[in-house]
């Protein structure tokens, strides 16, 4: 079972080169990236692909959403589906795709709706909590269980459309403790058009 390609998204990245993380053959998006991954969970993510019928997408370069092994300044976008919500400090997880795209480059995510996982009762993740993650420099090791939903590298933050966005704007206003993130919203769509369980923001990286 293969999920229909994103026409938001290939309309944004057509033509473009860079990186998505965790590509998945049952969910493909049609354009032109690296397959960047990590290597705790390989077995688990490619048994997902393969109970849904498909041949799991080759990995070309392990690494993380925090810690993509490529050089500064040299991809075209960050393309994010269903990763964001299992990152245990997305703010971390932001600067680094910073790091990698070009200037006027682009950031497209797909991050779950809140109801998105039957029986996940936590509250929304609000922004005192990521930054407390940040400071603290949480790891799939050390981030507090009660964050997580699903286990080891499960679902650490629950998040709208809204309350992301607003996440956002405090990350481009400067202040003394958090590095400044202040990229451009290009578009939004709630519920996504792709499988429907989420939602999509597209930012351009300044």
């Amino acid at each position: 079972m293969k999920f229909p390609l994103h026409q938001p998204t290939l309309k944004l990245l057509t033509g473009l080169s860079g990186i998505e993380l965790g590509a998945a053959s049952h969910n493909p998006f049609g354009v032109n990236a690296i397959n960047v991954a990590p290597k705790f969970d390989e077995d688990m993510f490619q048994d997902n692909q393969v109970n849904m019928g498909e041949q799991p997408t080759k990995i070309d370069m392990y690494g993380e959403a925090d810690n993509i092994p490529v050089k500064d300044k040299s991809q075209d976008f960050v393309l994010s589906s269903h990763v964001f919500e299992h990152v245990p400090d997305p703010i971390s997880a932001l600067l680094e795709w910073q790091r990698v795209i070009k200037p006027g480059g682009y950031v497209v995510m797909i991050v779950p709706q809140p109801d998105a996982l039957v029986g996940d009762n936590r509250p929304l993740s609000t922004y005192d909590q990521l930054v407390k993650a940040h400071q603290e420099k949480w790891t799939i090791e050390t981030a507090p269980a009660e964050n997580l939903y699903g286990g080891k590298g499960g679902h650490y933050w629950k998040f709208t459309s809204t309350t992301l966005r607003k996440f956002f704007e405090k990350l481009s206003t400067k202040n003394d403790y958090l590095p400044t993130i202040n990229w451009q919203l290009l578009g939004t769509e709630d519920p996504d058009s792709k499988v429907g369980n989420g939602f999509w923001l597209a930012y351009q990286v300044p």
